[in-house]
């Protein structure tokens, strides 16, 4: 069984709009909002007994804190070194499905911290039960695949289920 996680970053700020897209930082909402996500994660996933996945991160400033903050709400993911990947800095879900087919890193359990449009894309293509009109900054899903290969699970629509969704706005599991 292999489970991937989509984390969209946190609420980035405008405040210096000389600032280029990738240096964007996360402002005081989007950094409680990702210790929260982190704290969600940790109680359902490493209280319930699931593996801790392996973070890849988009280079963007804002993804990279967005996983600073996750391990405020999760201690035990500031002792994993996440890897920051140029590849995940893109707005396109079928950069996403390609990069997640080529994961050759021998992990069934594995997160992104990325962008939109291609989370919300990304979402609906895996699990189109969903039907997502966008997942919020800082969102969180959880989805779960039974094939025996990344490419396999990525690589055809529906291939999914949705074990949870978090949002922080909400406060809730859905």
């Amino acid at each position: 069984m292999r489970q991937l996680h989509l984390i969209r970053h946190a609420k980035s700020s405008w405040e210096h709009p000389d600032l280029s897209d990738h240096q964007r930082p996360l402002n005081g909402r989007g950094r409680h909002a990702a210790s929260l996500v982190g704290r969600s994660m940790h109680r359902e996933i490493e209280v319930s007994g699931h593996e801790t996945p392996l973070f890849f991160v988009s280079t963007a400033r804002r993804a990279r804190e967005t996983f600073d903050g996750l391990k405020i709400g999760w201690p035990i993911v500031s002792e994993q070194v996440p890897s920051y990947d140029d590849a995940l800095y893109t707005f396109d879900e079928t950069d996403l499905i390609d990069w997640i087919a080529a994961a050759n890193y021998g992990l069934d359990s594995i997160a992104l911290i990325g962008h939109n449009p291609a989370m919300t894309e990304l979402s609906n293509f895996l699990c189109p039960a969903l039907a997502l009109s966008n997942l919020p900054t800082a969102g969180w899903l959880w989805l779960r695949f039974y094939d025996d290969s990344w490419g396999a699970s990525v690589r055809a629509p529906g291939r999914g289920r949705c074990v949870s969704m978090y949002t922080p706005k909400s406060g809730k599991l859905l």
